[in-house]
């Protein structure tokens, strides 16, 4: 058997193999001739040197090819060490940063919680002010509240001023709801009942009425009086300057003038006369100066209709508004446009409602007073 061996560079050597302790066995002798075999080695050992050359070359690459890869492994795992270096220098840097937050923060908590059991005991000082001092508004609200609702009662009683008294108990009403006290509800309760009790009432225009009697009562003046008529000239009649006035001297023109000058005439003659029914002769001969006081007393009874108006006093305004339609009958001239509507005006007022039927506000005000005497019992 033989053996190859590579000496240098792909370089095979045929070798003989180790010599056994066996004896040698001594050649045979042939007969035959050896044939010479080096050709043949020959070819075989330049195949063999260039299969070595080619596996050489391959593990020189592989072995150039690991080196590369062993070297980019170790670069980028020097910049990862590197990266990881410098991430845990940053996290260092925050960990100290969270530190010194998290002392300041302990710090800044011990000072709330001070000021928090600081705020406590502050707080229930103002609570147990509040409740002392609640009882003192509580207190005056309550007859502030009792004012109002006897103000609120004198409007309806006095003058029937139903706005006034709402005003009035809208106040109250007001005043119980910023106490915000349980004590305060029923008397709210009562004040709500009358507030809507006043506002389901028919609504009265006494301003109306009032300017409407102030009208009638500044035309005193321009009011005719049956003893100070003058004659009023005919509508119909033709002025003498229009008899003139014709052209020609037909029988037509001459007719026309005639007539013309017979109504004239007929003009003339009523100025002179006039025929009127009178109630009261005595109205005719009124003097001037009694003329003067027979207007002013007009005056005086549309006046006392004004404050029995304001005043809600049905009765009375009924009354003085007849006496002045009584008055106006019999001194005035009714015949004349500002007479007649003078008459109707009053007519009108004299059936218009001016008083309701007004609720009391007893019971509200009996009950504040009650609140107020058991508060000042319990003191």
């Amino acid at each position: 058997m033989r053996w190859f061996c590579l000496r240098s560079f792909g370089e095979f050597v045929l070798s003989q193999p180790p010599q056994s302790d066996q004896p040698a066995v001594p050649p045979v002798a042939s007969a035959l001739p050896v044939p010479d075999r080096r050709p043949e080695r020959a070819g075989v050992g330049g195949l063999l040197n260039s299969a070595a050359l080619i596996l050489g070359g391959a593990a020189l690459a592989a072995a150039v090819a690991l080196w590369q890869r062993a070297e980019s492994i170790g670069q980028e795992a020097a910049r990862r060490l590197q990266a990881g270096d410098a991430r845990v220098t940053q996290l260092e840097g925050q960990l100290k940063l969270t530190q010194d937050q998290s002392r300041d923060l302990q710090a800044r908590s011990g000072v709330l919680e001070s000021k928090l059991t600081e705020a406590l005991g502050q707080q229930a000082q103002l609570e147990r002010m509040y409740r002392d001092i609640a009882q003192d508004t509580l207190d005056a609200v309550l007859a502030d509240v009792e004012n109002s609702v006897a103000i609120a009662s004198q409007q309806l009683v006095v003058s029937g001023n139903v706005q006034g008294a709402l005003a009035a108990l809208a106040d109250a009403d007001g005043r119980l709801a910023r106490i915000r006290q349980p004590q305060a509800i029923g008397m709210r309760r009562l004040l709500q009942r009358d507030i809507d009790r006043l506002k389901a009432l028919p609504s009265v225009d006494l301003v109306g009425l009032a300017l409407r009697l102030d009208a009638v009562t500044s035309a005193i003046e321009q009011l005719p009086l049956l003893a100070g008529l003058t004659p009023v000239m005919d509508g119909g009649a033709v002025p003498r300057t229009s008899a003139a006035k014709t052209g020609g001297f037909s029988l037509e023109g001459l007719a026309s003038s005639g007539r013309r000058g017979l109504d004239a005439l007929l003009a003339e003659v009523s100025q002179l006369f006039r025929v009127n029914r009178v109630d009261s002769p005595d109205a005719l001969l009124l003097a001037p100066e009694q003329q003067y006081f027979v207007r002013e007393n007009l005056r005086l009874q549309l006046m006392s209709a004004r404050l029995s108006l304001l005043s809600r006093l049905e009765p009375v305004f009924r009354s003085d508004l007849e006496r002045a339609l009584t008055w106006l009958g019999s001194y005035y001239d009714r015949s004349q446009r500002p007479v007649a509507n003078a008459v109707a005006t009053l007519r009108q007022l004299q059936t218009a409602r001016i008083s309701v039927e007004l609720p009391s506000l007893g019971d509200t005000l009996a009950a504040v007073r009650t609140a107020r005497n058991a508060r000042e019992g319990t003191q």
